[in-house]
Parts: structure tokens; C-alpha cells; sequence
């Protein structure tokens, strides 16, 4: 079965604060965190129960006053916050938008009842933040952790009419867990690659209510930063929406922008449609029309459009001295045609590209070999001193390099009859740690990192950097995820957006399952034991497990159970 966060409770506050300035002094902080929802296919709106916002009410000490405040500001996305607003001295004087803090559990809340007498008074709490939402719809767990929880207080006056209103209150939001998922609403927004072939997912959450045009304006502004390298500018800088709105009507999405639009040519409008028409799908297909202010633009079709990256290919293993394939639902392993030898090798990881063009084995721990196959010879591709588990591109490169980090990985073209030189990948922000796994993503774009150093281990996503011939050349800064993840042995990505990620956490000594959504939370899988390595394709339902003893469990058809698939094999690997 699938468990939320171990050892958090199930309730989440969302709050805008840097977390420096949760220790307030005289100043109301609003911390929020806890783990958000994972996954795309999660319906959302605002239909939690008992978030149903009111006013003050008359004769309420400060601490009701206090909680009626958060009560609204979870019921605030989906109005205008116009409730919680009337909790406070001056409505101007605080800004719900500026981020939103994830925490868990219960916040107690406490005054000090000689203070009440005085006509001022300080309710304090404390949450444990879990998680952060910036202004831009970015959500991380990457948040400082400790034994003990973030201090909140909120500053109160009695005014004149004998009622008590906050007069300091940290800009952001407050929100429980279930309060945030009702409220917001996790939206895929898609970037062309660099290449401008595929589509490059950026996960984030807005409000509910007008998230098509939270969507499209951050759509126009671009992606996250980490990811800037690896996609292809399209929209003229500075273009913005005409009018603060997305209207649509029967399937048909109206996207007015202002004139700077008009600088970007035929080609790029084309590709701006094909962006917002992935990113605003919402159960029926729509189409976009863009808008120069009232003037309908036109976008040139037949050409090449970016389609979402897909990989073909069965999975593979190594069984009885070859490579051989396991496809989608059989329980048998089957020979390739013509078959695989793994002869003369020490295979100790496999990966292959789509349709098995190519098959590499790491030989030991320094070498990287490409296994014969219809089309291809045997050829030695990498040689080097503890080397990485290989994984493979969409453009045929095998990425490697040594465990120990100088600052830079490596990559050999591989699926053509001459294999290619090795080129270095600058990565400079992984000199001095140890990486234990790398992935690249089917997009080409994106390369999940499991590394580690004397302040423990790190799961780290990347912008792919490469020149005009696709040859990559570097990784951009890295984004932390998974942040509740101790240590780590392995990563795959299980869909465009969630890794699978084999390691512990504070309550799992064994390793165990986490699925890590890449701008989102992370979930932990129920354990298998002996547990030593895992394979994803193309959704988390299709994420397994390998044991010490060669067998191999995959996810029942409901996710809530380990099953046994086959016994007896090694090395198992889906495209990439």
C-alpha cells in the first residue's frame, strides 16, 4: 500500500514564509506545511468539509479570532479573501499571495491571559513546516527540519468597540493539508525542449479558482529556473495577457495577449499553442486561439509539433547468461532475436534505449559495455574507476562517470554502428559528493540525481544543457526534492513527473519505495523485504521491485499490494 509521509499526521498548512522570519518577534508569522497530494490524475476543487469561511464574530477572545483568521484563509482561494480580511486591523496590511507554508499536524494555540487586560496580547502555536509554495506556484519539501517546531504568533489589539483584531500577521497563507488540496490545484505546465521535439513537464500548484489563468501567465513568463537551459524560449520577452482572464466555451480556450506577441514568428506562435493546449487539457481536448488584444493570430499548421516524450521497448533482464525481455504482464522471461550474450562480461547494471538500441552493461565497476544486438556490435564504450549504473537518452547517448565527484559526468553516442568519444558533462555542483544513481528523463531534457556527501544524501533533478548538434555540455543548478529521504541506492523516473526512488527515510531503516513527485511531496510505498534494486516504465503502477534471491515483485492492478512477477533474474530495466 501507499503511505503518506511517515510520522506526519494528515493535516497541512500552507503559508507564505521565508522560514528565517518564522521566529517572529512582535510579528505574526504564518508558517504552513505538509505533505501535498502526488499525482496528475487527482481531481481537485474546493469541496472539503467544515472550510466553510465566516466572519468575526462578536466577543470572541483572540485566540477564536486567530483561528477564525486561518479558517478563512483556507476558504480564501476560493473567493477573494475577502472573510479573512475581516479579521485584521488593516485589510492592506497583509498579502496572502507573497508563499504559501505547508506544516503538519495540530497547531495549538496559546495567549497570555494577563496580557488580554492590557488590550494587547500575543497568540503564539508552533507547526512543523513540511513543505513551501513560492509566489510562482513552486512547491518544495526542501524546508529546514528539526526535532522541534516553528514558532507562529500573531499580534492582537482590542479596539475601540471592545473586539479583537490582528494587527501583525506574516504575509502568506496558513493552510491545513486537506485545506491546500482542496484549495489548490497541482497543473502540469509543458515547455519545448531545446531541440523543440517533445514536451518538458514544470509541475505547480495555483488556487482553483482561475488556475487556467495562473497556468498560461506563468506559461508566458517561463519555466522554473532549473529548467531554463534545457527548453526553448518561444515567447517574446515581456509578453503578457491582455486581460487578466482565459475565457473558454465548448472546447475552445481564448488566449489574448498583449502586442509583443506579434514579434515572435509563425513558428513560435505554433509552438505556443501546442504548450498551452498540453497544459490546459482538463479531461476533453481544447483548442487555443491566441490574440494580438482582439485580433485572432494565425498559427501555421502541418509542421512539426512537440508531443509529450514517450519511449518504446519492452523491459529487460538478465537471465541464464543473456538478455532477455519481459513483456507488458507476462511472467516469463523470453530470448531476444537474435539472442543476447551477456559471454566474456561481469554485468552488474543494464540499461538500453528505446526498443533495446542500445543494450549496455557496466562490466564490473570500470567499464561500460554495448552488447551485440541485430544491428549493432560489441563495443567497449567507458572505462573508469567506479563507475555509474548507465542510462540512456533519447538521442542514443549513455550517460555514466565515476561515483567519486570531480564535477563533471560523461556520455558516449551509442546507438550507431561507430560509437562516439566520451564528452564531459559539466556538473560542478557535484564536486566533492558521492553519487550513488543517476536517470535521465525520456525528454532528454531532465536528469534525476541521487548523491551524497558528509551532510547525507540528496535526491536532485536537473536541466540538461546542450549545444546546437544535441550533444549535452552541461547541468543546470540542481532542485531538490524528496527532502524527507535519508539515504538512497537508486532512482528512476516511474512517470513525467515522479521518480521512484529505492532508500530510507527517518522511520524505514530497510529500503523501501518513494515515489518523489518532482514539485510535490513524497510518498512512501509499503516495503519489500530485501529490497535491492527497482525498474519503472511508463507510470508509478508499473514500478518494481527486485530481491536479494532474483525475484522480482511488481504493483498489484489496485497499487495496494506487492506481487510476485518472476524469479530468478537480474538487472531489470525499462527504456531509459
Amino acid at each position: 500500500m501507499t503511505e503518506r509521509r511517515p510520522g506526519r499526521p494528515t493535516s497541512a498548512l500552507g503559508a507564505g514564509l521565508v522560514v528565517a522570519a518564522l521566529a517572529l518577534s512582535g510579528c505574526a508569522s504564518i508558517p504552513t506545511s505538509g505533505p501535498v497530494i502526488r499525482g496528475s490524475d487527482v481531481v481537485q476543487g474546493f469541496n472539503a468539509p467544515g472550510l466553510r469561511a465566516r466572519g468575526p464574530v462578536a466577543g470572541d477572545d483572540p485566540v477564536r479570532i486567530v483561528s477564525g483568521f486561518l479558517t478563512a484563509q483556507a476558504a480564501g482561494p476560493a473567493g477573494d479573501f475577502d472573510v479573512a480580511q475581516e479579521f485584521l486591523t488593516d485589510a492592506d496590511a497583509w498579502s496572502w499571495d507573497s508563499q504559501v507554508l505547508v506544516f503538519d499536524g495540530d497547531l495549538d494555540l496559546t495567549m497570555d491571559e494577563e496580557a488580554v487586560k492590557t488590550g494587547q496580547v500575543t497568540v503564539t502555536g508552533s507547526a512543523t513546516v513540511v513543505g513551501a509554495l513560492d509566489k510562482r506556484g513552486v512547491y518544495t519539501e526542501d524546508v529546514p527540519r528539526g526535532e522541534g517546531a516553528v514558532p507562529v504568533s500573531f499580534g492582537l489589539v482590542r479596539q475601540g468597540d471592545g473586539q479583537w483584531r490582528i494587527e501583525t500577521a506574516e504575509d502568506g497563507l496558513l493552510l491545513s493539508e486537506s485545506s491546500f488540496q482542496a484549495a489548490f490545484r497541482q497543473t502540469r505546465l509543458y515547455f519545448p525542449s531545446a531541440d523543440r521535439e517533445v514536451l518538458v513537464p514544470d509541475d505547480r500548484w495555483f488556487p482553483n479558482r482561475g488556475w487556467q489563468t495562473s497556468a498560461v501567465t506563468e506559461i508566458l513568463i517561463g519555466p522554473v529556473e532549473w529548467l531554463r537551459g534545457a527548453t526553448a524560449p518561444v515567447v517574446p520577452e515581456g509578453t503578457r495577457l491582455s486581460i487578466d482572464a482565459v475565457p473558454s466555451e465548448g472546447g475552445v480556450t481564448e488566449v489574448r495577449l498583449t502586442d509583443t506577441i506579434s514579434l515572435a514568428p509563425p513558428e513560435d506562435r505554433a509552438l505556443l499553442k501546442a504548450q498551452l493546449e498540453a497544459t490546459l487539457f482538463d479531461a476533453l481536448p481544447l483548442t487555443v486561439n491566441l490574440y494580438r488584444g482582439e485580433d485572432l493570430l494565425s498559427t501555421p499548421t502541418g509542421g512539426t509539433v512537440p508531443i509529450k516524450a514517450v519511449t518504446e521497448g519492452s523491459e529487460v533482464v538478465a537471465a541464464e547468461g543473456e538478455i532477455k525481455a519481459l513483456d507488458g504482464g507476462a511472467d516469463q522471461a523470453t530470448s531476444l532475436s537474435p539472442a543476447v550474450s551477456l559471454a566474456g562480461t561481469t554485468a552488474t547494471a543494464l540499461a538500453q534505449g528505446s526498443n533495446a538500441r542500445p543494450l549496455v552493461v557496466r562490466d564490473g565497476s570500470d567499464g561500460l559495455v554495448r552488447l551485440a544486438t541485430k544491428n549493432l556490435p560489441q563495443v567497449p564504450l567507458l572505462t573508469g574507476e567506479d563507475l555509474l549504473a548507465p542510462s540512456v537518452d533519447r538521442f542514443g547517448g549513455v550517460w555514466s562517470g565515476p561515483m567519486a565527484q570531480s564535477g563533471a559526468l560523461q556520455v558516449v553516442r551509442a546507438d550507431l554502428a561507430e560509437a562516439g568519444e566520451p564528452v564531459t558533462v559539466a556538473a560542478p555542483w557535484l564536486a566533492g559528493r558521492t553519487v550513488q544513481s543517476i536517470r535521465v528523463a525520456h525528454d532528454g531534457a531532465r536528469i534525476a540525481v541521487v548523491s551524497s556527501d558528509g551532510t547525507g544524501t540528496r535526491v536532485e533533478v536537473a536541466g540538461i544543457v546542450r549545444d546546437e548538434k544535441d550533444v549535452p555540455t552541461g547541468l543546470s543548478e540542481p532542485f531538490r526534492v524528496g527532502a524527507p529521504i535519508t539515504s538512497a541506492s537508486q532512482v528512476v523516473w516511474a512517470d513525467e513527473t515522479t521518480l521512484a526512488v529505492l532508500g530510507t527515510d527517518d522511520t524505514e531503516a530497510a529500503p523501501t519505495v518513494h515515489l518523489v513527485l518532482v514539485g510535490g511531496e513524497t510518498t512512501r510505498l509499503s516495503p519489500v523485504a530485501g529490497a535491492t534494486a527497482i525498474s519503472a516504465g511508463d507510470g508509478d503502477r508499473t514500478v518494481q521491485v527486485l530481491t536479494q534471491d532474483g525475484t522480482l515483485f511488481g504493483r498489484s492492478r489496485s497499487g495496494a499490494v506487492w506481487e510476485k512477477r518472476i524469479e530468478n533474474v537480474a538487472l531489470p530495466a525499462f527504456p531509459g
